[in-house]
């Protein structure tokens, strides 16, 4: 079957036939098979990429901030600075001091920034296990971490399992992150686990201590 089209004078001039369409439907359809997967891919990598950024981020501000104190457990907005122990919002003092230009906030995650944290944690707890800031960093069996030092880590609430293992993956590394088909994984600076909500996984990330 031949298309044809009505041209000036009524003449008729040959136009694609309807095989000739379908092959490039065809041909657009396998191309959009193609791409829109690596697409979404690097959609996804963009946000971990963000996640890993941000936490670098932090880690370099938490590093002036000590640099300039000599001590993580002080808050520099006042004068002299104020010792304290213990705070979850340890971006919003670093915020205050100038070290960051806005609060610690990722793409992955359920988007809670309540709940997506910097943590300043003087530990009382020896077990490496979520919610403990306690670390076992170069998974030798053994805790880097010791009682009685201070932690300085990033909470990141509410994420997929997906997410979870990419982020390890980026920033501990295959040999530290995951292996097979594990929902957990406490070795290195990533930590993570089952998280408050059903499907959903807690990340813990290793910034520095002392």
């Amino acid at each position: 079957m031949r298309i044809r089209t009505i041209a000036k004078k009524g003449t008729t001039s040959s136009g694609f036939t309807l095989i000739e369409m379908i092959g490039v439907l065809a041909v657009i359809a396998i191309l959009a098979s193609l791409l829109i997967p690596k697409i979404f891919e690097a959609i996804n990598n963009a946000r971990i990429n963000n996640a890993a950024i941000s936490i670098q981020t932090v880690k370099t501000a938490v590093a002036d901030h000590y640099a300039k104190y000599g001590s993580l457990g002080v808050d520099g907005r006042s004068t002299p600075p104020t010792a304290f122990a213990n705070t979850n919002n340890f971006d919003s003092i670093m915020l205050g001091e100038s070290f960051l230009d806005k609060p610690f906030a990722v793409k992955i995650g359920d988007g809670d920034d309540t709940l997506n944290n910097i943590n300043l944690t003087t530990l009382a707890a020896s077990t490496v296990a979520l919610g403990n800031h306690v670390y076992d960093l170069d998974a030798d069996g053994t805790v880097d971490t010791s009682v009685g030092s201070v932690v300085i880590d990033a909470t990141i609430h509410g994420c997929s399992l997906e997410d979870a293992r990419a982020l390890d993956r980026v920033i501990d590394g295959v040999t530290l992150s995951y292996t097979g088909s594990a929902t957990s994984d406490l070795r290195g600076r990533v930590i993570w686990g089952a998280g408050t909500v059903a499907g959903t996984y807690d990340i813990n990330v290793y910034l520095t201590h002392r």
